[in-house]
């Protein structure tokens, strides 16, 4: 009998010292990542100096995992109107953040733009894009932060060609719930064929656009307010200046 309970108590020791490791196990797994998004409510969806939305609002889902390595994972989605027989733009990411020191940190991403329901008679509209990027803080005041950035398509939207962006961003802190922004960003492709299937111009193959903004963070929601720009061609309304306001619910 005595033997039995000793045999009984060493097995029941043994489940629950596996259990116990598992569950160790399971935490460590959990606290290695880090799960968050957000959900976005847009006067209109602007990108690099254009209209995505013929200047009607938009609705916009992040959803984001993060590794403590640095690795993480992204999808993006949102409503559009492009002309090109598809109303959803569907974004996946893949990326590394290595902090070089405690305020320099590299990044380098891929990003995968697709539109599903496209117009398959159209040119593929879909692309790659790969990214490098090196950001810095505390530059002239606590918590300011000063972001240069590198893009490359090898094949840009509708199969024309090479694109490179070059684009930097600053963001300083008014106080600890405003703050102030400013983005300009330099665009160049392949030809000037490829400049006129993309914008409706023949002389030209490179533009730059910017924006100049301020953003409201209160609790878990988001304020943002900006004016943008570009001179891509002013003939086209969907590249005319705009001013865009919208509310981030983060989770």
């Amino acid at each position: 009998m005595i033997k039995n309970t000793v045999i009984l108590g060493v097995f029941a020791s043994t489940i629950v010292s596996s259990l116990n490791a598992k569950m160790i196990e399971n935490e460590i797994l959990t606290d290695q990542f880090m799960v968050s998004g957000s959900l976005s409510f847009l006067t209109e969806y602007y990108w690099r100096g254009a209209t995505q939305t013929q200047r009607k609002p938009a609705v916009q889902g992040v959803l984001r995992m993060d590794h403590d390595t640095g690795v993480y994972a992204q999808i993006f989605a949102s409503n559009i109107q492009l002309g090109i027989g598809s109303s959803l733009e569907f974004d996946y990411f893949l990326g590394y953040n290595y902090s070089l020191n405690d305020h320099l940190k590299l990044n380098l991403q891929y990003l995968d733009v697709n539109y599903p329901g496209k117009d398959k008679t159209l040119p593929q509209v879909d692309f790659e894009e790969y990214s490098l990027g090196l950001s810095t803080t505390d530059l002239l005041s606590k918590g300011d932060q000063l972001n240069f950035s590198f893009y490359y398509s090898p094949d840009y939207t509708l199969e024309t060609g090479k694109m490179l962006r070059y684009e930097t961003a600053y963001h300083f802190p008014i106080n600890e719930k405003w703050g102030a922004y400013a983005q300009i960003g330099y665009n160049q492709f392949s030809s000037f064929d490829a400049y006129a299937r993309l914008w409706n111009i023949d002389n030209k193959k490179k533009f730059y656009d910017y924006k100049i903004g301020v953003d409201l963070s209160y609790q878990s929601f988001i304020f943002d307010l900006y004016y943008a720009d570009a001179n891509i061609n002013k003939v086209l309304s969907s590249t005319d200046s705009t001013v865009v306001f919208s509310l981030s619910r983060i989770f």
